[in-house]
């Protein structure tokens, strides 16, 4: 198999085509007297290198929590994640002409990312750092309990304010907005105003759903309980107001 290599286009006239190797091609070209190359364009939306080297962090980080190589972590989170989205198998070196695109690594980086927040995979750096889907990180977040900013066990930062003298419990929580944060950065967030503590960070409310509320036990507990969905089944009722009437 001959040498694989990239290379920067320089000029191209319509015709003739100018390039710069990345790396040395001399004693290759030599050896083989090599007077013809394959010539493969791309389009701009294969991963960058700033997302390969993300990914290669977060395996980094899960080999030495788990004791697993990292090679036969990535063969393995590669193939669980193209079955899962059914999507062809996908390399990360620049070199292969399966090398994933810009869309394919995003959602690979948020898919790590999940991982790391269910098993408790210490990490070096926060995740807000290595996520490319803002608003779904900030979703997982919420889901696994996360401080956004830091990744430390969290509660809920209500955006949308409740309100003095109501009750939390009695209370609808879906439709409102939320942010995971750890006791240090949600009294920061309440000593500098949302605004600014949202601008520092770059992040933003998500609005609460009933998935989201279910598992965070926000709200009425009578309607996310076993009870309720068993009655609910039994009564063959689709959906139920519970809504407070203003």
């Amino acid at each position: 198999m001959g040498m694989v290599t990239t290379a920067r286009i320089i000029n191209y006239d319509g015709c003739h085509m100018l390039l710069i190797p990345q790396e040395a091609i001399s004693r290759e070209m030599i050896k083989k007297q090599v007077n013809t190359v394959e010539l493969r364009l791309c389009d701009g939306r294969e991963c960058t290198a700033d997302q390969r080297k993300k990914i290669h962090a977060i395996m980094g980080e899960i080999s030495d929590w788990s004791g697993h190589d990292r090679e036969d972590l990535r063969r393995y989170f590669t193939g669980n994640y193209c079955d899962e989205n059914d999507i062809d198998y996908f390399s990360l070196s620049p070199r292969k002409p399966n090398l994933a695109d810009m869309e394919t690594a995003t959602g690979f980086i948020s898919y790590l990312i999940n991982f790391c927040f269910i098993w408790n995979v210490p990490a070096q750096d926060t995740m807000l750092n290595r996520t490319e889907e803002v608003g779904k990180y900030l979703y997982m977040c919420l889901e696994h309990k996360k401080c956004a900013i830091c990744n430390k066990e969290a509660e809920v930062h209500h955006v949308d304010a409740i309100g003095m003298g109501r009750d939390r419990e009695a209370i609808v929580h879906i439709g409102m907005n939320a942010v995971a944060l750890c006791r240090n950065h949600h009294t920061q967030a309440h000593k500098m105003g949302r605004c600014s503590f949202f601008e520092m960070y770059h992040i933003f409310g998500i609005k609460l759903d009933e998935y989201l509320c279910r598992i965070l036990k926000l709200g009425r507990t009578a309607v996310y309980n076993e009870l309720f969905e068993r009655d609910k089944q039994f009564l063959q009722l689709d959906e139920l107001d519970l809504r407070e009437e203003e």
